[in-house]
């Protein structure tokens, strides 16, 4: 972990006595990760911690039991989040966030990225800029609400690993989620089409069930 993510974990824990925090933890079918199955269709399990300041600035933290698709591949993941939105008009929101994503037992996989977002009315535009020579990426995603049901639709796509110049590769995802008897649901399917190397094209349906708590 870089020492602005140490910078900014202490500063938001200073804070969290002015801000609301809210804790969830969950259970995921499977890894998904930007339409990539990284856990060999095994279930994880994540916790999070997120912290929302009323002057904008937000930050979060996660750890999750991802990513041992393979013998030598990383077996957890621990990430952390801050940024700052605001809202210029009603339904309009504007973010900029510096994402840090480690691996303890697999520190070369580590990598940082920063993230900007515009979200018109359930319309939302995602440009990842990777630090480091981490690749770009870039999402958009569609959501709407019927009868207290979100559904949404999303696409992106993703340059090349230096290191694996063949993990680049479009990906779609569609899904709902919901909350049922104070937990919340997501089911989607997603696919993955390499542009590189058609072995790695993927998909499949996941799910995920959560628990919130707001303090």
């Amino acid at each position: 972990m870089t020492k602005i993510s140490y910078f900014f974990i202490f500063s938001f824990l200073a804070l969290s006595a002015l801000s609301d925090v809210e804790l969830s933890f969950g259970l995921n079918s499977d890894s998904i990760w930007r339409g990539i199955d990284q856990n060999n269709d095994n279930p994880t399990l994540s916790a999070e911690v997120e912290i929302n300041l009323e002057n904008g600035f937000y930050s979060n933290a996660w750890i999750e039991s991802c990513c041992d698709e393979t013998v030598g591949y990383p077996n957890r993941e621990i990430g952390f989040s801050t940024g700052y939105r605001i809202y210029p008009k009603e339904k309009v929101s504007l973010a900029f966030v510096y994402i840090g994503t480690n691996y303890p037992d697999s520190k070369k996989d580590n990598y940082d990225e920063i993230n900007f977002e515009i979200n018109v009315d359930g319309f939302s535009i995602n440009i990842f800029k990777g630090l480091d020579n981490f690749p770009n990426y870039f999402d958009l995603e569609y959501e709407f609400s019927v009868n207290e049901i979100a559904y949404y639709v999303s696409a992106g796509e993703f340059k090349p690993n230096q290191s694996n110049p063949e993990s680049n590769g479009l990906n779609t995802k569609y899904g709902i989620r919901f909350e049922l008897f104070e937990f919340d649901f997501e089911f989607f399917y997603f696919h993955f089409n390499s542009n590189g190397n058609s072995s790695l094209n993927d998909d499949g349906f996941a799910f995920s069930i959560s628990k919130n708590l707001n303090y």
